[in-house]
């Protein structure tokens, strides 16, 4: 009796360590299985460190590269995003998140022949999300990590840095401040949404914002260099016309 007693909490221990490492590698396993898929760009997540206590925790060294066509190194890049999950709705059909919190992303805006390529991935997700309702009414079954359903409560993306690439200007590097994103009720509802149409919903907004983003910078630009140009027709029209007097003493 005494040795059961002992091994009971140990056996806890055991189940409960197991249940942290299960659940970071399937975290981790779905976002560079899926990711992949769905925007057709590499996706990689260095480490999911969520605790099976609170169902808080982070996701860490997040990359997302480009689609094909695309000469940047990467579309964005985090180095850490925090997440609250719901524990008990693990174990259910609908995966419910309260909370993602993404500070400070490194984003680089590339525009190409055939347009930009935040544009690229989100059309991708588009793609990827019309197969994804196709397969499940022809097999009556969806593919691989879209059988479950998420909800995400809030999402939040602060601080970012919007990087124009070399090619956009000339070869001037420009580093823009993107604007606060707040999402909530992603999803809500009894069935929720799947994954990719929620990465569908996120990619929209952000593809919006840095769009705006980068317009505006462009307005800004082709301001300055407009007034930049006609200062110096001024000038130097200025400059021939006073030579001019002085040659003929007016």
């Amino acid at each position: 009796m005494k040795k059961a007693l002992i091994a009971i909490p140990i056996l806890l221990i055991v189940i409960i360590l197991a249940l942290g490492f299960s659940l970071n590698s399937i975290v981790k396993h779905g976002v560079e299985t899926l990711g992949p898929k769905a925007l057709g760009a590499a996706v990689q997540l260095n480490k999911a460190d969520i605790s099976v206590f609170s169902g808080k925790g982070n996701l860490k060294g997040l990359y997302i590269g480009n689609p094909k066509g695309f000469q940047t190194d990467s579309a964005l890049k985090l180095g850490a995003m925090r997440v609250a999950l719901d524990l008990e709705s693990i174990f259910s059909d609908k995966i419910i998140v309260n909370e993602i919190y993404i500070d400070s992303p490194d984003i680089t805006y590339e525009k190409g022949s055939g347009g930009d390529n935040f544009n690229a991935l989100l059309n991708n997700i588009k793609k990827f999300t019309r197969s994804v309702q196709s397969a499940g009414k022809k097999d009556a079954a969806e593919p691989e990590g879209e059988d479950k359903k998420i909800q995400i409560n809030r999402l939040t993306i602060v601080n970012g840095k919007v990087n124009m690439s070399a090619a956009l200007l000339g070869g001037k590097q420009v580093t823009l401040d993107l604007p606060d994103i707040n999402m909530k009720d992603i999803g809500k509802g009894k069935e929720g949404t799947t994954l990719s149409k929620a990465m569908e919903q996120v990619f929209a907004a952000l593809n919006k914002n840095i769009g705006s983003t980068v317009t505006a910078s462009m307005k800004d630009i082709r301001s300055t260099v407009e007034k930049t140009v006609e200062k110096t027709v001024e000038d130097t029209v200025g400059g021939t016309v006073n030579q001019l007097k002085g040659l003929f003493g007016r």
